[in-house]
């Protein structure tokens, strides 16, 4: 059996590409009965057969691969800028990350499973509310992607239903004016390993933006069969690293999720009983709205946490890693 090492200058499990892709997996590879270990000072880098760099040590299995050849190097959510790279594989954890890197010949999935997400006591059993809590997690940048129907969609619920909008993300203090609803209730929460599954647990609705909305306006001139274009086409934009990551979350505590029509997003929530895609003001506030009955979000939570179980088994995920991580042997 091949040694798997994992190189990583940080060790901070708040850090989420180290927390999934280095420390959740480095736990998945032994699960499976894979040799597998985290460097750490004095170890001898030569006893291992693989060695798996972290997204900000790319220069380190640049390094390593000119000095040790006969090792196979890889590196962990590479930025598709960075071409021609000696390396053997590249990690990525989306179908358009993995294209986005295509110019790579070797580019393996490990979708973003987290472990600490995986306890059977965490997951939410809904109930009736007087207040339904509608629940973002992740980076601030992308608070940007509720402008303007997620916006507008909420505003549109408020009339309709008690609500309140829960953000964790870091920093809480971001001054966020972009996107922003204008509802009487919007918590900000920092991020925070020891509290976030319990802020999230507190969600009756989980929302995954990540789309950015281009609007445009042809002419009449413009728009016809020959050219392809008409007034009611999306034009969309969304980071070439997108994923559901965010989506998996919520599956996993339990929690119904409403997300935009990335690629990733269809695999569970493309099936209406898992869950929704929306894109329009009117997509996000028929979803929205749907959700108000707790059996429903109860229903949908369930469906889609099989779903989940049954696409995203990280043992799984990580056999299959190694499998195409040993094929590599086989190239000349």
């Amino acid at each position: 059996m091949k040694k798997i090492l994992f190189a990583s200058s940080t060790h901070d499990t708040s850090v989420g590409s180290y927390r999934i892709w280095v420390n959740d997996l480095n736990q998945y590879f032994k699960h499976a009965g894979i040799h597998s270990e985290i460097f750490k000072n004095g170890m001898n880098i030569n006893e291992y057969d693989i060695i798996i760099c972290s997204k900000n040590d790319v220069q380190t299995a640049i390094n390593l691969k000119q000095k040790i050849p006969n090792k196979k190097v890889g590196v962990i959510n590479l930025s598709a800028d960075k071409k021609g790279l000696p390396i053997d594989f590249v990690i990525v954890g989306s179908l358009e990350e993995k294209d986005s890197l295509a110019h790579y010949k070797n580019v393996f999935m490990f979708p973003l499973i987290e472990n600490m997400y995986q306890a059977e006591e965490d997951y939410k059993k809904h109930e009736k509310k007087d207040v339904l809590r509608i629940g973002y997690h992740g980076s601030y940048t992308h608070l940007a992607k509720f402008d303007p129907f997620l916006k507008e969609a909420l505003e549109d619920m408020e009339k309709q239903c008690n609500i309140e909008l829960l953000v964790v993300t870091s920093p809480a203090s971001f001054n966020w004016q972009l996107g922003r609803p204008n509802i009487k209730n919007v918590i900000m929460k920092n991020w925070n390993i020891a509290t976030v599954k319990e802020d999230l647990l507190s969600c009756d609705i989980g929302i995954v933006p990540n789309i950015t909305h281009i609007p445009f306006n042809l002419s009449t001139h413009e728009t016809s069969v020959e050219s392809g274009l008409y007034n009611t086409d999306y034009i969309i934009r969304m980071k070439n690293k997108s994923n559901a990551g965010r989506a998996f979350v919520f599956h996993q505590l339990g929690i119904p999720v409403i997300g935009d029509n990335t690629p990733s997003n269809y695999h569970i929530l493309g099936d209406p009983k898992c869950g929704f895609i929306a894109h329009t003001k009117e997509g996000w506030l028929k979803a929205l709205l749907s959700l108000r009955d707790h059996k429903t979000r109860q229903s949908m939570a369930d469906n889609a946490k099989t779903a989940f179980d049954a696409l995203y088994d990280p043992i799984d995920w990580s056999r299959r890693l190694y499998s195409n991580i040993l094929r590599t042997y086989k190239e000349k």
